[in-house]
């Protein structure tokens, strides 16, 4: 069954957060959060909010704050291909996001450019 986005409530996001992800806290704050299912069942969530280093908060910075899955294939990528999605559609011109060395993400760092 191919994956779905669904609008997320910030506050269930930072539950999923809480109860799952191995490394770190949810965030305080957040714009917005998607969730990634698998038919019925929900198997990851992303946060998006304002970046936390203060150099990049110039408004139109957008930072995927957290992103959270129980493993099912392609679901992080599905997650953020939708927060850029969704980025650059409320007007922000530039998306980051930060993964420790040691997790495993296969020598690829999410990338997000603007539609042209």
């Amino acid at each position: 069954m191919p994956l779905k986005i669904k609008p997320c409530h910030l506050r269930a996001a930072r539950e999923y957060v809480s109860r799952y992800h191995r490394h770190s806290i949810p965030p305080v704050g957040g714009k917005f959060a998607v969730a990634c299912y698998d038919g019925d069942n929900l198997c990851g969530v992303a946060i998006c909010g304002r970046p936390v280093a203060r150099y990049l908060d110039d408004g139109l910075t957008l930072e995927i704050l957290r992103c959270c899955t129980d493993g099912t294939d392609n679901a992080c990528s599905k997650l953020y291909g939708a927060c850029c999605r969704i980025g650059f559609d409320m007007g922000y011109e530039r998306i980051v996001t930060y993964t420790l060395a040691s997790e495993n993400h296969s020598g690829h760092i999410p990338q997000c450019s603007p539609p042209q």
